[in-house]
């Protein structure tokens, strides 16, 4: 919304949404060096890559982490001041790691959760961070800390009593931090599976995934589909690589296989991310000059996000989906594809190092990102199974997504926190 929301926004307040005020959005107003030294240098070039266990592009500074600091300060004291006695806060993710303790100190009436979205490395990777004491301190200031997984949660309290020595309870998954209890578990979240089946059963979507189904049949086409944003960690040139040993591989596939890659930039203010971008697109111009036909391109690029309904449609009409990040806390893009897939006729080929891959790897086929040829044979394997085995897997996939929706997720972290709740009652 720019800087047009906040001069409408009287003391950076405003009720949302305006026609009929459900909440008050405060919103916090950083400079231009806060937003450099949080967001683009500490939060994406120190604790992105390290979470990410890409030890090498990890890059902290103490200045970085001085601003930081000061505007989780800032997130935390708005928090604190407009939040009523007895108030529950939700926080989420890496950006605002100090939140909890800031909050915490000012506040002891308050509970708090707190949800890391990315995954939580060993200990030994995370004890790389020059301010890793600090970080888990502030974590620690909530009362219930969610993580995707299992592993992510098994990573943190390794973390947490090897460098504050904690005193745990691996039983019920608590740490007891001065004198209180902090709950760490589990909270894999998902997707809006009903919202998702209204938009691709819409008269207009589904009109024109006949249109998509009709030309791919027409020709005995496949259709492939991957979405990302343009970062380091989604696997993206590695994938390029296996894609081009499975036309190499299998070349009945060509002028068969049609694969659409949307590739979203993402922090292009990191010159490093702009890179990436620029070598993706040499990679797929090498694939294509290498293996197209007159009437064929193996490899459709498109560089811009696409309307959600879009979207979804094309996973709808997909035959094939794949996400082969190097590690991803969870990976939504897999579930989307699955509750889209209301004609059970599509394959995912998921990686094994996404958090997605906990619950989905019975029914997706699993890959390896760094092994192409590997993950060849496996898109091979996928696309010679039985229009039955594909329905089956595909069902499958969704009856579980049915079960555990982004409401159930929510709900899980709100029940557990209520129980938290109690002891400041």
């Amino acid at each position: 919304s720019g800087s047009a929301d906040v001069e409408v926004s009287p003391g950076g307040k405003r009720q949302v949404p305006p026609e009929n005020p459900r909440y008050t959005l405060h919103r916090i107003i950083l400079n231009q060096e806060e937003i450099q030294g949080y967001y683009a240098k500490y939060s994406n070039q120190g604790l992105w890559p390290l979470s990410h266990m890409l030890i090498e592009r990890a890059q902290f500074s103490r200045r970085a982490w001085q601003i930081y600091r000061s505007v989780n300060q800032k997130f935390a004291k708005r928090t604190s001041s407009v939040s009523p006695e007895g108030a529950w806060i939700f926080s989420h993710d890496y950006q605002l790691a100090l939140l909890p303790s800031f909050v915490r100190k000012s506040r002891p009436d308050v509970a708090i959760a707190h949800f890391w979205h990315i995954p939580w490395p060993p200990s030994a990777i995370f004890h790389l961070c020059p301010q890793h004491q600090e970080i888990l301190r502030g974590l620690l200031g909530a009362d219930v800390l969610g993580f995707q997984s299992d592993v992510d949660v098994d990573n943190f309290i390794n973390t947490a009593e090897r460098t504050l020595k904690v005193s745990v309870n691996r039983d019920n998954l608590t740490i007891n931090w001065q004198g209180r209890i902090v709950h760490v578990k589990s909270f894999p979240i998902s997707v809006d599976f009903e919202a998702i089946q209204e938009i691709v059963q819409n008269p207009r979507i589904s009109r024109w995934v006949r249109g998509i189904r009709r030309h791919i049949e027409r020709h005995d086409q496949i259709l492939g589909i991957s979405v990302d944003r343009a970062d380091y960690t989604k696997g993206l040139l590695p994938r390029l690589e296996a894609i081009k040993e499975f036309y190499t591989l299998y070349p009945q596939y060509r002028e068969r296989v049609t694969y659409i890659q949307v590739v979203v930039p993402s922090r292009t203010e990191v010159a490093e991310y702009r890179r990436l971008y620029e070598r993706i697109a040499k990679k797929t111009q090498e694939i294509n000059k290498q293996f197209q036909k007159p009437r064929w391109i193996p490899i459709i690029t498109l560089r811009h996000s696409i309307d959600r309904p879009r979207l979804m449609g094309l996973f709808r009409a997909a035959d094939f989906a794949v996400v082969s990040s190097l590690v991803d806390g969870m990976n939504l893009v897999s579930k989307e594809f699955v509750a889209a897939q209301v004609d059970k006729r599509g394959v995912l080929l998921l990686s094994e190092t996404t958090g997605a891959a906990h619950e989905l790897e019975n029914e997706a086929f699993p890959i390896n990102p760094l092994d192409p040829e590997g993950f060849a044979n496996t898109l091979h394997e996928a696309l010679s199974t039985s229009a039955d085995e594909r329905a089956l897997r595909i069902t499958r996939m969704r009856e579980h997504l049915q079960k555990h929706t982004i409401y159930d997720w929510m709900a899980d972290i709100f029940a557990t926190l209520k129980a938290a709740a109690q002891s400041y009652v």
